[in-house]
């Protein structure tokens, strides 16, 4: 079964998707600035590991995208630090991570070689990685095979089950059970998927699955630990102010003309808003919304200029201020939960906040541990947001122990990557 595969996916499945990868990157500039890139590996590759020793110990980090790289960042510090003079590969499927991802632990970075069997074959003879790491599900067929057949030790962290892992009938089922067989350690995130992947891969010797944890809180962790203490007020003691975060037109139709109507009811109520991909055009409309209630507004172009606006609702127009942002407000709703799927939940809690999302989160583990142990709230509707909005700014007691729950979920899964790390680096 496995040969079929394997000539169905070198014959059929990877052209094809190459052809349709090129056919979108004619309209499409992100996809295109990564098709382009996967040219220039090679050449990158050569021109780093020539001048590297033979003797050197060298770990290969694969990932999709910016989401699951910051899942692996503190995994990469913790290599690091154990071995100082090891050398960081890091590899990436899309130009998110890419461009995103800057990190003084990588000693080269560059985009996912074309998985032909002999391309990769070749670049594993020329790199000669001790281990290669993948982050969640982006998995190649030719990479992981190769490497097993040149004995190198591949590790999955952030494994989560699949639909198809049940459904013999899929052609999924068959095409990645002997990727995830051919893996040496895969690390998951909770008890389930765990069972669930054993279940799946069946009897091999070589398998060893572990229910670690999710080493992205440590990343959170660290990232809070650069805000100044100055800027981190007990919950209790912040302005009365709700944010918007990440927030793409979906969510934004279920809360807008909700939030607006508290706000005329609620003076004292302040609105940050932050789009998960800021434009003009939205922008200006959201603008247009306050506007026509009479409710000041202000677009903000950077986080300095945000303390001295008086405006009710402030508008920011750039990226990275998320992290800063939750410490200054009370309540924090995150985008997502109406589309693709919730954004990250992890930083507002590291601020204690309480969260309020949409239905659109049962792929995130983060997502489920916080309804469970009720630091944050899912909503269907409008109207149920404004409900938990004022029950949580209207009584202290509830906003306090919610804001408690929010950390106290950060504590207890702290570490995590400390154990990824050892499990990494143990035979």
């Amino acid at each position: 079964m496995r040969i079929i595969i394997f000539i169905i996916y070198n014959l059929i499945i990877y052209p094809l998707f190459l052809l349709i990868i090129f056919f979108l990157s004619i309209f499409n500039h992100k996809i295109r600035n990564g098709f382009i890139g996967r040219f220039q590996t090679v050449e990158k590759l050569n021109k780093h590991f020539n001048k590297v020793r033979s003797n050197s110990l060298i770990y290969w980090f694969h990932c999709s995208s910016y989401g699951e790289y910051l899942q692996i960042e503190p995994v990469i510090a913790g290599i690091k630090k154990k071995k100082i003079n090891s050398i960081i590969l890091l590899s990436f499927f899309s130009p998110s991570g890419y461009d995103n991802a800057h990190n003084k632990n990588v000693d080269c970075k560059v985009y996912m070689p074309l998985d032909f069997y002999w391309t990769i074959s070749s670049i594993l003879d020329l790199v000669r990685p001790n281990k290669i790491i993948f982050a969640t599900s982006d998995l190649w067929y030719n990479f992981i095979w190769v490497a097993k057949r040149k004995n190198i030790d591949t590790v999955l962290i952030g494994a989560k089950s699949k639909k198809y892992f049940d459904k013999k009938l899929s052609f999924l089922h068959y095409v990645y059970k002997p990727m995830y067989r051919s893996i040496t350690k895969i690390f998951t995130i909770n008890k389930n998927d765990a069972f669930v992947l054993n279940r799946y891969i069946g009897d091999s010797n070589s398998k060893a699955v572990y229910q670690m944890g999710n080493p992205r809180y440590d990343q959170v962790i660290a990232n809070a630990k650069k805000i100044l203490d100055d800027n981190k007020k007990p919950i209790l003691e912040r302005e009365n102010i709700l944010l918007f975060s990440s927030m793409d037109s979906d969510d934004r139709n279920v809360v807008l003309s909700h939030a607006i109507r508290y706000m005329e009811k609620n003076k004292n109520l302040q609105i940050v808003w932050v789009s998960h991909e800021p434009t003009d055009q939205e922008n200006k409309y959201l603008e247009s919304m306050f506007t026509r209630r009479d409710i000041s507004v202000s677009v903000i172009d950077s986080i300095e200029n945000f303390s001295d606006n008086e405006s009710r609702v402030k508008i920011i127009n750039i990226v990275g201020a998320l992290a800063k942002l939750y410490w200054k407000v009370k309540v924090a709703y995150i985008g997502g939960g109406f589309s693709t799927g919730v954004h990250n939940l992890m930083e507002p809690s590291v601020a204690g906040l309480p969260t309020i999302f949409g239905p659109n989160y049962n792929e995130f583990d983060e997502a489920l541990e916080i309804l469970n142990n009720k630091s944050g709230f899912c909503i269907e509707k409008g109207s149920e947001f404004i409900e938990i909005l004022d029950q949580l700014l209207n009584n202290d007691q509830r906003l306090l122990l919610t804001s408690a729950a929010a950390k106290d979920l950060i504590d207890k899964n702290s570490g995590v990557s400390n154990k990824v790390v050892e499990a990494i680096l143990s035979h």
